[in-house]
């Protein structure tokens, strides 16, 4: 078993670079070539990282696991530009996850605005307003 492709996920995917942004982890995906286990994610934390082994899966099957896992957190591995185009996402595919981003929790809501921000920009990413307004939000949810 062995990671085919590997993505930061979480708040470093977004902020990292930004003055002040001080991570609280390292959370990283890997699609991995093989997954013997019966689910489609492993998470582990491993030396101070948050590591989610994934199955390799199509777009379709992706989106049907998060949906099916009925985890909000979720959404935030399809935010990230380098995964969305790994998967061959569309924004009409990341808005069939609208559901997710409804249900965030209080810590999360920058992904909505991220959310929100790619569907008005139709394409997978921020303007510089865009990155600072989540960025902002991110913190006030941190104090």
């Amino acid at each position: 078993m062995r990671p085919i492709k590997t993505f930061i996920i979480g708040s470093r995917a977004f902020f990292d670079g930004i003055e002040g942004f001080i991570p609280k982890d390292n959370d990283e995906l890997c699609i991995m070539d093989e997954f013997p286990v019966r689910s489609n994610t492993l998470n582990l934390h491993i030396k101070g990282k948050d590591v989610f082994l994934c199955r390799n899966m199509n777009k379709e099957m992706f989106i049907k696991d998060a949906l099916d896992c009925k985890i909000p957190m979720r959404i935030g591995r399809f935010l990230v530009p380098s995964f969305a185009e790994y998967i061959g996402l569309t924004i009409e595919d990341l808005q069939k996850l609208q559901s997710l981003i409804d249900n965030i929790d209080e810590k999360h809501t920058y992904e909505r605005i991220i959310y929100d921000s790619y569907i008005k920009n139709n394409g997978f990413f921020l303007t510089e307003e865009q990155r600072n307004e989540s960025f902002k939000e991110y913190k006030n949810k941190r104090k």
